[in-house]
């Protein structure tokens, strides 16, 4: 009966992403045409340095962008920081930093004394910075002495529950603001995502996850504003113009992930329905090799696909690679025709990473504490790519 209850949730959820990705279809013709780009900004190194392809692997503070039910896998208390350089060498000073905590919920039942999982809480930050420009206007066009600094922000609240060993949902609630001193605009964005994991080992997954909704939104502030003389009178009065409103960047990703698993020696010579039976998962094993993809439709530009890899030793060290796929194009050379990927796109294609885990504590004394360091680099075809470095802490 659970397997029949499982399959039919699974369909079902995926027969609603289905629809969604039939009606949100990439359409080229309306880039441009959506604000808040910065919602489709990657500020964690630790996904970002295989493209964020991991939709269905992701697990940990770090899913709040790629898929928010990444964090139901988060018992305890998770705290992870990012500094990311954004185009080194474009002289923007473009920075971005991002903080966020996650708490696993329990409740301890009386009459059992067994713990309840209530599931997982998490709230994060994203600040997006460009340093201080210097202020022109149509009468001062070599600037006026002043200068202003513009902020794009996201506050995100995250819920994720694993409804059981196999099946993880989460959704989160971002507001979203661009600013600068005299003009803002703020608005509601909403993720929904879903995590399937199967496999002897749960060592293969689906993710699905169904981003950026919200209602349009527009600008307000006294930057829209002009003083001028009434029509028929001397008298000076502001005028505001009526703005024009955007939409928000929505999107669908699904993708794909499975584990090659090498488990210790007192382990190979078991057959795999023992390993199976004595409860091994990918946490036990002593090498990984992860292999993901994702595809990605945008409602407001081009759809991507991503791949990655990942070999991770224990728990210790993950060294990753990536490469996004946005748009291919046809020339001819020498009198033959060959293909180039992302020759008008801002992602080069390659992204690369790397985490060192230091344990916390001795082992066996609550060895899951750990102090994670994570580094990644993005190539783009303008300047010299985006360099990412971030600390998470596991308790």
């Amino acid at each position: 009966m659970k397997k029949i209850y499982r399959t039919l949730l699974i369909c079902i959820m995926l027969g609603f992403f289905a629809a969604a990705f039939t009606a949100m279809a990439g359409n080229r013709d309306r880039s441009g045409q959506s604000g808040a780009q910065h919602l489709l900004i990657d500020p964690w190194a630790r996904s970002a340095g295989w493209s964020s392809c991991g939709v269905a692997e992701t697990r940990g503070l770090e899913s709040v962008f790629s898929n928010v039910a990444g964090i139901a896998f988060t018992k305890r208390t998770e705290v992870a920081y990012s500094r990311t350089q954004y185009l080194v060498g474009s002289d923007g000073g473009i920075n971005i930093n991002a903080f966020g905590v996650a708490q696993g919920l329990t409740y301890k039942n009386k009459e059992t004394g067994r713990k309840v999982d209530l599931g997982t809480i998490a709230i994060s930050v994203f600040a997006m910075g460009f340093g201080d420009i210097y202020r022109t206007t149509e009468e001062r066009p070599d600037g006026d002495g002043s200068i202003f600094s513009p902020k794009l922000n996201i506050i995100g609240v995250h819920y994720a529950k694993s409804f059981n060993r196999f099946i993880h949902g989460g959704v989160s609630f971002k507001i979203v603001n661009e600013s600068v001193s005299d003009l803002r605009a703020n608005g509601l964005a909403i993720d929904v995502g879903v995590q399937y994991l199967a496999g002897p080992y749960e060592n293969f997954k689906i993710g699905v996850t169904l981003q950026n909704l919200g209602l349009p939104t527009s600008y307000r502030g006294d930057g829209i504003s002009l003083k001028a003389k009434q029509e028929g009178t001397k008298y000076v009065a502001s005028f505001e113009h009526r703005p024009a409103t955007y939409e928000l960047p929505a999107l669908l990703t699904i993708g794909l992930s499975y584990d090659f698993l090498i488990f210790a020696e007192q382990y190979k010579k078991m057959s795999k329905e023992d390993k199976k039976a004595e409860g091994l998962t990918r946490n036990d094993a002593v090498h990984r090799i992860t292999l993901a993809g994702s595809f990605t439709a945008n409602a407001y530009s081009r759809d991507n696909f991503a791949l990655g890899v990942e070999y991770g030793f224990m728990r210790y060290l993950q060294i990753r690679a990536g490469y996004l796929i946005q748009s291919f194009e046809k020339r001819k050379i020498d009198g033959k025709n060959k293909i180039f990927a992302n020759q008008d796109s801002f992602y080069l294609g390659p992204s690369a990473g790397v985490s060192v885990g230091v344990p916390l504590t001795k082992k066996g004394k609550g060895n899951n504490q750990q102090l994670l360091i994570d580094y990644a680099y993005r190539f783009t075809n303008f300047w010299k790519g985006s360099h990412y470095i971030g600390l998470k802490f596991c308790l």
